[in-house]
């Protein structure tokens, strides 16, 4: 078994699309990777929070203080990389179980340079802690969305592919489970946000107790970690922030174009990008690998992005219409801001309108399994129950297909070709529909448990196409947020980070009248940048008749500043919050002042310079002091 399945991930894995919603832009995931941003995330009191110790051996992901770690967990945005990591991870256990070099391996490229061996190892110069482990089984949960045992997925998703005879097979299932049982393994179960589960207890696929050998590593999106994990589960938690190298990962997709193979040509193309970039405060959207190759992409055909995700979106689709159907034609009055200028979606809007349509229903289904992984019956619903190559949404892209056994229609599954489209999809369909969110999200988010938190992308799209509608949708959310539970210290990427990401996509796209209801406000003035607390407090000040509770933690600023410098303020009036029930202040720099109607209770709280202010009315004017 171990040969074939090094066989199997070589085949797998051996590529990767530097153009990632796409098939067309391959190239070997030795030859672009680079290191990502990872950081080692520490327990507080209820949250946790980043270290800034940067994360870039094997050792010290599977280790802490000595002792092995059994479940680990990387947290990532979407589009961040994490997928493509446990790739990489998958490559290099390949190259140090074989013992042999990475050309003999992997047997598909005899003429792979000693650089590309070089870089290969760039994440870990040692690769011995991977030695550690006699197999290693890969897992993609959103094709195991409601299976709970992992010994199972394996056998559906891993041996079933190696394997062809029922007998054979069988054979299979019986080794696994004593392997399994007898040997070091390194179990990656990637993308736990969109893994179903059955409902109940079971937040978490099942390892059986006798496979307690088994190392657990997961991969998710920051919401399922944070609303439905228990810190206990957690033996080490970590953050993929993106690539690391943001511009030395570009120079790698540009140097894959046949304009650029000279090196004086990449050396000139690699240097207008970067000041396209920093011209256009792209910095923050190229973190993440998949819209880092999309921009360059864009860029590289003369297509200039802002700063709106809606916009990148936008593009993207462009990119994937004209590769089905190369009619132009503009927008005279574009329904939404992000299509101006577009040439491509006018002209195929009966299809984007349809696609849209499928993605919103799938996503807010009461199956969540359809959402992910559907078949031709459910599209049929849609009027897309006819798919062949030449059907728009596979032609495009938009939908990628999957065989299975020997037949192609009757038992093919399909998805969007990212999570992330899709999304945006729903979004606009909700746009164009707002009706849908009183009659089907209402619903649906009553139904399904931290489901306020798995629609956040959408929400986010949302308001940079219709802030009326986010409007609206936001005070769904917050209202599901505040019925959680408030607790003094929670983590920011929760709610509130949702809003505000919202709320900087609204802007960006120049909305007017942006008021997202949120009511639990929580003030972080050493984690968050001077911009971020004027957004945030700008929401703040559209939200003073709804705030439930408010935290405020601030450091000791006096000894922050530099010589000559003064601290700036920020004020919360309190006046008009009628509503607040918590509030808490610790740190020092706070000042303090007003008259209050009803007494003000003060309580030494968990944090020894923190206290807490409890009060039905309080009005009060408070100003805290902290450095721009």
């Amino acid at each position: 078994m171990l040969e074939a399945l090094t066989k199997y991930y070589s085949k797998i894995f051996y590529h990767v699309n530097i153009f990632p919603l796409g098939d067309w832009a391959q190239e070997k995931l030795l030859d672009i990777y680079m290191m990502p941003n990872i950081q080692l995330m520490a327990k507080e009191k209820w949250f946790f929070k980043k270290t800034g110790e940067q994360i870039s051996t094997y050792q010290h992901i599977f280790v802490s203080d000595n002792k092995p770690n059994q479940q680990i967990f990387i947290q990532g945005e979407a589009g961040y990389g994490k997928t493509t990591f446990l790739a990489k991870l998958v490559m290099d256990w390949c190259t140090i179980t074989s013992k042999q070099s990475l050309e003999t391996t992997l047997l598909m490229d005899d003429k792979t340079s000693s650089n590309t061996h070089h870089r290969y190892n760039d994440f870990s110069e040692d690769l011995t802690p991977l030695q550690e482990f006699k197999y290693v089984f890969h897992i993609s949960l959103r094709e195991s969305v409601y299976q709970v045992e992992i010994a199972k997925m394996i056998n559906k998703q891993i041996v079933d592919s190696i394997y062809s005879s029922k007998e054979d097979r069988k054979k299979a299932y019986k080794l696994l489970n004593e392997i399994m049982k007898r040997e070091r393994c390194l179990v990656l179960l990637d993308g736990l946000d969109e893994w179903i589960g059955t409902g109940d207890r079971h937040n978490l696929p099942k390892l059986a107790g006798v496979h307690s050998l088994c190392v657990l590593l997961i991969t998710t999106r920051h919401w399922k970690l944070t609303e439905r994990i228990p810190d206990s589960q957690i033996s080490k938690l970590l953050q993929l922030d993106g690539v690391n190298c943001e511009f030395e990962v570009s120079r790698q997709i540009l140097g894959c174009r046949k304009d650029c193979k000279d090196r004086n040509d990449l050396d000139k193309k690699q240097s207008e990008f970067k000041s396209y970039i920093l011209k256009y405060g792209l910095l923050e959207h190229v973190y993440s690998p998949l819209m880092l190759c999309l921009i360059v992409h864009l860029w590289a055909k003369g297509t200039e992005l802002m700063v709106s995700r809606c916009e990148m979106y936008s593009l993207l689709l462009e990119s994937l219409f004209k590769k089905a159907k190369s009619e132009t034609s503009e927008f005279q009055d574009p329904p939404f801001r992000c299509f101006t200028e577009t040439q491509y979606i006018e002209p195929n809007i009966e299809h984007l309108n349809r696609l849209a349509e499928v993605a919103f229903y799938l996503l807010f289904s009461d199956t969540p399994k359809k959402s992910l992984v559907f078949t031709i019956t459910e599209l049929k619903k849609f009027n897309l129950g006819k798919l062949d190559k030449n059907n728009f949404a596979l032609k495009s892209g938009i939908f990628s297909a999957t065989r299975k056994e020997s037949t192609f229609r009757s038992s093919s599954s399909f998805s969007f070709i990212n999570t992330s489209i899709q999304e945006f999809l729903a979004a606009y369909h909700i746009a164009r529909n707002t009706n849908l969110i009183d009659d089907v999200i209402f619903g649906y988010l009553n139904c399904h448990r931290d489901a306020y938190l798995d629609i956040s992308q959408v929400f986010i799209f949302l308001c940079g196409l219709n802030i009326s509608a986010a409007n609206k949708l936001s005070g769904m959310m917050d209202e599901h947020d505040a019925a959680s539970g408030f607790l003094p210290i929670r983590s920011y990427s929760g709610l509130q980070n949702i809003i505000m990401k919202g709320y900087r996509e609204a802007v960006a796209n120049q909305q007017n009248d942006i008021r997202l209801k949120l009511s639990i406000f929580h003030f972080f003035y050493f984690s968050i940048s001077a911009n971020n607390l004027r957004d945030l407090h700008s929401v703040w000040t559209n939200n003073k008749s709804n705030v439930l509770a408010l935290t405020i933690h601030v450091l000791d600023i006096q000894s922050s500043l530099k010589n000559g410098e003064s601290a700036s303020h920020i004020e919360f009036d309190l006046s008009s919050c009628s509503k607040l029930n918590t509030f808490v202040l610790d740190g020092n720099g706070i000042l303090l002042s007003g008259n209050y109607k009803y007494s003000i209770v003060f309580l030494k709280y968990f944090l020894s310079c923190g206290v807490l202010f409890s009060s039905l009315a309080c009005l009060a004017h408070l100003s805290t002091k902290y450095s721009w």
